[in-house]
């Protein structure tokens, strides 16, 4: 207690005297109409104001406020236009918080990090989880991160990593970066899915394995009479490169697919592809649907007797982070009624999910809801700029740093696999998985999710880091 309060009298001490030598300096600069001093005075001042604010926050709250939008909060009464000039308007990032900014550029380094098991929010908000590790007994080895994909329909299975590289139609990524994406792909031995910007020759370029995203309205692909150009088709599904073909039958704008084209033409469709391209594996793309179209689609599997190789679920595209964190909780709903469904049929197909996944912790809890493998949303991570400054060093070093994060992400995802005695990816447990709703109840997530009847009401949280 001496200690604190001596510590703390000599701060006090110190601002005391700063403030005083600055009230001499500036009648000095007054007196001798001297305009270095006074702009040294002004300088003085706000270093004054910036350590009193660093020194004076104690509580959780305003330490995760930055300096900076403090500061523009106490010249609000400065005009709109004149403010724009003073402060220049930052891109804040809706999805990734600053711990996870921090991760990732340290993988991306290939600099040493610890094992994540939880979401890297505060431990006492709402919306913080945790993984619950329960060493086996035995040292278990966790077994190669791939899963096969393809029913016995399928000719030509493709063994797909857990962790994948997606999405990348979110953002408009430059030719540099895609071809750094794919070659980052190539040397980890993942695929690549290039969303809607197709099959650029950047991305045949980089040598990676790609997953070719079909629309179902794409113009492109179709005849003068409106019927799918098989001989296009056939063509594009061919090539050696191309290893799963992904059926886009929704908008941007929308979250569920066009039924009004009837069961039977989707089903049809998968069919066809799956002839033209050789046997290859086919399946549907969903973009955050609710649990009516899943439902919908696993009749539709049963009834016709045709299964989809696997069924790729896309998080929503937001910007604003509550907004997110809402659409997260419905993605991981989509996600579990899928695998639910897929269980109660007995089907064969698989289940994989495309949104932000930054730490291994993502992989294992959506592993636990019922992914089999992942896709990470590249093109919002390289859109908020830290991977994207990261990679402008150099032109030969773009492929090795997404290399580096993809690399140091797997390996810290068999390390915590290890720690929870799993040895295989679906042996994860949503039970494992804890969420905080509020300062004094803790849930699994199982309680959240593996309910019959209507899910638990979980109010949404905000957190400040």
């Amino acid at each position: 207690m001496i200690k604190n309060f001596r510590f703390r009298s000599g701060i006090g001490l110190g601002f005391a005297m700063l403030f005083i030598f600055n009230i001499g300096l500036l009648v000095a600069a007054v007196i001798a109409t001297n305009h270095l001093l006074a702009a040294c005075a002004i300088v003085l001042s706000c270093i004054q104001y910036y350590l009193h604010n660093r020194f004076g926050q104690n509580s959780g709250t305003i330490k995760n406020y930055p300096f900076k939008y403090l500061l523009k909060d106490v010249f609000s009464f400065i005009p709109q236009k004149i403010t724009r000039l003073l402060f220049t308007s930052h891109k804040i990032n809706s999805t990734l918080t600053e711990k996870e900014r921090v991760l990732l550029a340290r993988r991306l380094k290939n600099v040493g990090t610890a094992v994540v098991e939880d979401n890297l929010l505060n431990a006492h908000d709402p919306g913080f989880e945790y993984l619950q590790t329960h060493p086996a007994f035995m040292q278990l080895n966790p077994l190669n991160l791939r899963v096969e994909i393809g029913t016995t329909e399928c000719h030509r299975p493709y063994s797909l990593s857990v962790f994948n590289f997606g999405a990348m139609d979110r953002d408009d990524l430059h030719k540099k970066g895609v071809h750094a994406v794919s070659q980052a792909a190539n040397m980890c031995n993942c695929a690549v899915n290039p969303g809607a910007k197709g099959l650029t020759p950047e991305l045949v370029r980089g040598g990676g394995d790609i997953i070719w995203q079909m629309s179902y309205n794409d113009i492109a692909l179709r005849n003068p009479d409106r019927s799918f150009n098989e001989t296009l088709i056939k063509s594009i599904t061919g090539k050696p490169y191309v290893k799963m073909i992904e059926v886009k039958f929704h908008s941007d704008q929308g979250t569920a697919p066009q039924m009004a084209l009837s069961e039977f033409a989707i089903c049809s469709l998968i069919k066809k592809l799956r002839l033209w391209s050789g046997g290859k594996p086919v399946g549907i793309h969903l973009l955050n649907p609710g649990k009516e179209v899943i439902g919908l689609l696993g009749k539709s599997m049963v009834s016709s007797g045709i299964c989809f190789d696997f069924i790729s679920i896309e998080e929503s595209r937001v910007r604003n982070f509550l907004l997110h964190k809402a659409s997260e909780q419905r993605f991981f709903e989509a996600v579990f009624t899928a695998k639910s469904l897929v269980r109660n049929y007995g089907l064969q197909t698989k289940i994989i999910a495309t949104g932000v996944i930054v730490t291994e912790y993502d992989i294992l809890r959506l592993a636990a809801l019922g992914a089999d493998a992942c896709f990470n949303a590249v093109g919002t991570l390289m859109a908020d700029g830290l991977i994207k400054r990261q990679l402008a060093s150099r032109v030969g070093s773009q492929s090795i740093r997404m290399a580096n994060f993809h690399r140091n992400t797997t390996e810290a995802t068999r390390a915590l696999m290890q720690r929870c005695g799993y040895e295989k990816l679906s042996e994860a447990d949503p039970a494992d998985f804890f969420r905080r709703i509020n300062a004094l109840e803790v849930i699994p997530l199982s309680d959240i999710f593996c309910q019959t009847g209507r899910e638990k009401y979980i109010a949404q949280y905000l957190h400040l880091n």
